[in-house]
């Protein structure tokens, strides 16, 4: 997973991992769902698996679809390139599962 989490580290169009919402992209409009990446990482605190990402903006569910997505990875069901396929595809049924809600924390936003 912590190979899979730096494969997008950088400028991506993260449509793969954008919730599909139909009320977006209405009357012709131009969506723009590149992002930049600054720092994406596992680590173990106690019993927990904790991903950190840093960007420049997020999608509606992108962290928990990438999360999602990386637990299939962890797993075994993808491998970690298929993360640079996936973002590639641009289609949100190449990506893994949106991760549940509970457990997940904004911890601060920058500006």
């Amino acid at each position: 997973m912590k190979r899979a989490a730096g494969l997008v580290i950088g400028t991506h169009d993260f449509t793969s991992f954008a919730a599909v919402d139909p009320e977006r992209g209405k009357d012709d409009e131009e969506l723009d769902n590149v992002r930049t990446i600054f720092s994406s990482e596992w680590s173990r605190q106690g019993d927990m698996l904790v991903h950190k990402v840093r960007g420049d903006g997020f999608l509606h569910h992108m962290v928990r679809n990438l999360v999602g997505t990386f637990l299939l990875v962890g797993k075994g069901s993808l491998s970690a390139d298929s993360i640079s396929e996936i973002l590639t595809a641009r289609r949100r049924s190449d990506a893994g599962p949106t991760a549940p809600a509970s457990g997940l924390f904004l911890v601060s936003v920058e500006y």
